[in-house]
């Protein structure tokens, strides 16, 4: 269906009956709304307006063709192809006109039922159009914008489109990329998001990286800590490992304790081992060695100097061996 002109028909001799002259339903094509009927009488179109049709009516009787013509506001665009520098290339213009029909019975005897045609020739007849694109590259299409809508919307302030019988308004104008331009367009800009999403998620788990060594160089407890943060092992593991770790310490350093006993390391010294055990591991007498006394008796070690006190005021205290003789 065209526009503004929707149908044209040829009318047949209208019937007649005891009653006079009346037309058949069928004679008569279906009205959309916002269309009118512009019948064709002795030569002259004649607007029927916007009542109910009457069948009996002389205008609708003597008719021998009828048009169907929109009068609504209509939206129509024109597209033009226009050549780049490369001739495997080219720009599509888009120009928009905003037409409505103001004498039906005028547009009725043209006859005009393509409009969109009649406004892609009008901007044809501006040859300068044409030549605007073969400067540019096809993906130049951001100048070749701006330099058709200067152009088309000067050419129509100063030659507007005119066809009898209408009010036509130009509202618009846009140069559209090629089909390729734009697939090759989508694939750069969807390889960048890419790009740019690869280098967040580098920097993330960098930083993550970082974040986690951090916590593993200020010891095993940071370490612990991250673990119940991440969900990754729960409080009574990290206690029943810490409570295991500590057992294992003491043991070891219970264990060294008693070997130095073994070796004689306190009979050069003045400390008491039972003691020492008890203030640096906590076992004291549970892990009491044969050659330890008990924690309440004076240790009676060999080789260790006796004060004055002990031997007297006229006593001489024991030789003291030189460092050097000592195994």
């Amino acid at each position: 269906m065209g526009y503004p002109v929707l149908l044209e028909k040829t009318l047949p001799p209208a019937p007649r009956r005891l009653l006079g002259r009346r037309r058949n339903v069928t004679d008569l094509p279906p009205l959309p709304p916002g269309a009118v009927y512009v019948f064709k009488v002795d030569g002259h179109q004649r607007l029927y307006g916007d009542r109910h049709i009457d069948y009996g009516d002389e205008i609708v009787v003597d008719a021998v063709a009828v048009s169907v013509v929109q009068r609504r506001t209509a939206t129509l665009t024109s597209q033009l192809p226009i050549p780049s520098i490369s001739a495997a290339d080219e720009f599509t213009v888009v120009t928009t006109f905003r037409c409505q029909v103001l004498a039906p019975e005028v547009v009725a005897e043209t006859g005009l039922t393509d409009l969109a045609t009649v406004l892609t020739n009008h901007l044809w007849q501006d040859r300068e159009l044409k030549n605007l694109g073969l400067d540019y590259r096809i993906d130049d299409i951001n100048d070749v914008r701006r330099l058709v809508d200067a152009r088309i919307t000067a050419y129509c302030t100063l030659v507007p489109p005119s066809v009898p019988g209408m009010a036509i308004e130009l509202t618009s104008v846009m140069a559209h990329p090629s089909t390729d331009l734009r697939d090759h367009g989508r694939k750069l800009r969807d390889k960048q998001w890419d790009q740019q999403l690869g280098r967040l998620d580098v920097a993330w788990q960098n930083e993550d990286v970082e974040r986690v060594a951090s916590f593993l160089s200020a010891g095993p407890t940071y370490a612990d800590a991250l673990g119940v943060s991440r969900n990754e092992i729960n409080v009574g593991q990290v206690a029943e490992r810490m409570h295991d770790a500590e057992s294992l310490r003491r043991q070891q350093l219970n264990e060294t304790l008693q070997e130095m006993v073994k070796r004689g390391f306190f009979d050069r010294v003045s400390i008491d081992p039972v003691r020492l055990m008890d203030e640096v591991v906590g076992l004291g007498a549970a892990a009491e060695p044969r050659s330890v006394p008990a924690a309440d008796e004076p240790a009676q070690l060999p080789h260790r100097r006796r004060s004055v006190s002990q031997l007297g005021e006229d006593a001489e205290p024991d030789f003291i061996p030189n460092e050097a003789d000592i195994d």
